[in-house]
This record gives structure tokens, sequence and C-alpha cells, in this order.
């Protein structure tokens, strides 16, 4: 079971000096034609690139060293040193705030954060299956839209692990919860995708937002990066050291050995 660490940015948390991005993203940000595209790429990236300092263990003044590049079916990718490593990284942006989650290895991960806002019964019948809708006919009016953001959520999540994104049909995907939705802290789910098998999600309700993410495996409780929301603040307590004394991305069997320094 590869733990999961997890990060939530603001738009005003990300530096105005653009240091922080690698060559290859700087041109990127430039390319942008409009500026509302620009600020959210700008955004994930950042927000990616802060909670892959938690599970890298790599200090703040790093942070230009970590490329989010883009996979060939536009996955986010990252890379460090220029040189893939054995992370995977997902992330997600909704009214100028992102959600990254990053966990060893190569399994399915996906994330999403969306607003909590009323939908109506038309986006349920065009979007859910029947037994998410039925499912929504029976919570309370109070509970309703944030049922169906989490159900919209969990189902972006899955889509992203399967690097299908909104291509697919959502109703491909079906998520099914535990019942109970908890004020604070993680709720539990799972979701199964049509010929894809079965997901564990845990989502949760973050003031006017939920967050959701799925993987494969069982999820042990994720890891919030904390103590990183700006360039100028240090990481407290790194989770794992990948990098060796001279600075060097090692590579190595186990995804993040334990090297001194």
């Amino acid at each position: 079971m590869n733990p999961i660490h997890y990060a939530i940015q603001d738009w005003h948390q990300v530096p105005a000096e653009l240091d922080w991005l690698t060559p290859v993203e700087q041109r990127r940000a430039d390319g942008f034609r409009f500026e509302k595209r620009r600020r959210d790429w700008l955004l994930g990236r950042w927000t990616a690139k802060i909670a892959l300092l938690g599970i890298t263990g790599l200090s703040h003044r790093n942070i230009a060293r970590i490329e989010i590049a883009s996979a060939p079916d536009g996955a986010p990718q990252p890379v460090l040193d220029g040189e893939r490593c054995g992370v995977e990284v997902s992330l997600s942006h909704s009214n100028k705030r992102a959600f990254a989650t990053v966990s060893q290895g190569t399994g399915a991960l996906g994330c999403d954060i969306e607003l909590v806002e009323p939908r109506s019964p038309a986006f349920i019948e065009t979007y859910f299956t029947a037994a998410e809708a039925e499912r929504i006919q029976r919570v309370g009016p109070g509970d309703r839209d944030t049922l169906v953001t989490m159900i919209w959520s969990a189902k972006e999540s899955t889509l992203k692990a399967l690097r299908t994104g909104l291509q697919a049909d959502t109703r491909s995907v079906e998520v099914i919860d535990d019942g109970v939705i908890r004020d604070s802290g993680w709720n539990t789910a799972r979701t199964t995708a049509a010929r894809a098998g079965a997901f564990s999600c845990l989502w949760r309700r973050d003031g006017q937002f939920v967050l959701s993410f799925v993987t494969r495996a069982p999820i042990e409780t994720p890891r919030s990066v904390t103590g990183a929301v700006g360039i100028g603040q240090p990481l407290r307590d790194p989770v794992y050291r990948q990098i060796d004394s001279s600075g060097a991305c090692r590579k190595s069997k186990l995804p993040f050995p334990n090297f001194p320094g």
C-alpha cells in the first residue's frame, strides 16, 4: 500500500515570480493566449510541485528542478532534473483552488476538486447512472448538493486514473459510497468502471469544495503536505528522501530509498 500525499493551494499562494518553473515550463506558460487558462495551468503546476516536495523530501529551494511534463495522453508526468522518476501525480483545479495527489510507483491515480453548487435534474439524468440517481433521491435536501458533487468528482477522478478523462461516457463509471456523509475527515467510497474493474476512493468536503481521489489499491489516510504555502517558506517534516548528499536523483528498484543527509 503506497501512501498518498496531497496539497491544496489557492491562486494567491502562487508566487508572482515564476523562477519555480523549468525553462520548458516557462516557454509553455508564455504560450497561453488566454490569461485564465494560463493561471489555471500555473496553479495546477505549482500545487503538484508542492505535493511532490512532500514525497521526495526536497526543500522549497529545489522546486525548479521539478518539472510537471505531459505524457503522450496528456496526463501529468513528473520529471526531476530532466529524468522521469517513479512517482504518479494527478492534479485538478476549480475556482482558483487546486488539488494535487502524488504516490510512489506507477499505479493508477486520479484526483479531482469540485465546487459544491446546485446541479439540475437534467445534469443527473445525463451524466449519472440509475443507481446513483436513486441514491440522490433518498438523501436529505441539506446533503443533496454535496452528494451530487461527490459522485461527479469521484467519476472524474476515476476517468483520470483510467487516463481517458471526460472523453469517456461518465455513466461507464458508477460510484458506490458507504451511505454516510461526514462533516469532517475523509469518507470512503468505491467506483467501478466498465471493462476496467474497481477503484478505492476517498473524498471529503473542504469548505465550499469536494475533494476526491482514487487508486486501485486500498487507501490509507492521505498525508497533507503542510508548511509549503509559498516559495519563501521551508517545507516541514519531509517524509521521504530521494536526493543524496550530492543532490543527484538516484535510481533504485525501491521508489524512494532513504538516503542520509
